[in-house]
């Protein structure tokens, strides 16, 4: 008998929201997709989901736009206003690529504005157990957890080998960076609920096995 998948109400920015984000996590859930610029207040949010775009303006995180930055203001506002601040900080939340970007900064973090390498997929490795898996990349501006205490998040998953030769701030100058550095892949965040996938698990390349692990990670790291 077909198991039947949990029915899913997702919260997303508009309905321009590509398909694939919505496809991925249907291999897991009944998604029923709601658009936020036309939620109502009755409507009951399982999952706050935060795609792929431009980066994070870095005010946010008090630095400066480099050189090799490129923003939305009006995305930003939106989606801090009205998906992050506006709803409980309970409801779970996904972030993928700059979504990822977008959570690590909503929950206090920073981020490195341009690092080199990492817009192929390479390895990852799941820090709990050494398990390595390819995963889809197209980002050259990573998460930075490391200003927050240690309890308030916890790397998943972390780039296999250091991929870039450079990690610039917003002055377009190194980051000075913590002894116990990683390019980090996928980040939790207690305070905001948040889980953070870097990479690009919902494209038709990536690995099916990749699929499965962020969606394991989903399931049991949001309780969903």
């Amino acid at each position: 008998m077909k198991e039947t998948k949990k029915k899913l109400n997702v919260l997303i920015n508009s309905n321009d929201t590509p398909r694939n984000y919505i496809d991925f996590l249907n291999l897991a859930y009944d998604v029923n997709p709601i658009c936020a610029k036309n939620m109502n207040i009755d409507d009951q949010i399982d999952l706050i989901l935060f795609a792929g775009g431009e980066d994070v303006s870095p005010a946010h995180y008090g630095e400066k736009i480099g050189s090799r930055t490129f923003t939305n203001r009006k995305r930003d506002e939106f989606e801090f206003d009205y998906m992050f601040h506006r709803l409980s900080s309970k409801i779970p939340k996904l972030g993928i690529c700059r979504g990822a970007q977008f959570l690590t900064v909503a929950s206090g973090g920073s981020l490195i504005q341009h690092v080199a390498n990492h817009g192929n997929s390479h390895l990852i490795e799941l820090l709990r157990n050494g398990n390595v898996y390819e995963m889809t990349s197209t980002h050259h501006q990573m998460m930075y957890p490391y200003n927050l205490d240690p309890q308030a998040y916890t790397i998943h998953a972390a780039s296999k080998y250091y991929l870039s030769d450079t990690y610039l701030n917003g002055n377009d100058e190194e980051k000075e960076l913590p002894t116990n550095f990683l390019e980090c892949e996928i980040v939790y965040y207690n305070n905001s609920n948040s889980l953070c996938i870097q990479g690009h698990p919902e494209f038709a390349n990536c690995p099916e096995e990749t699929k499965q692990l962020c969606l394991k990670l989903i399931k049991n790291t949001l309780n969903l």
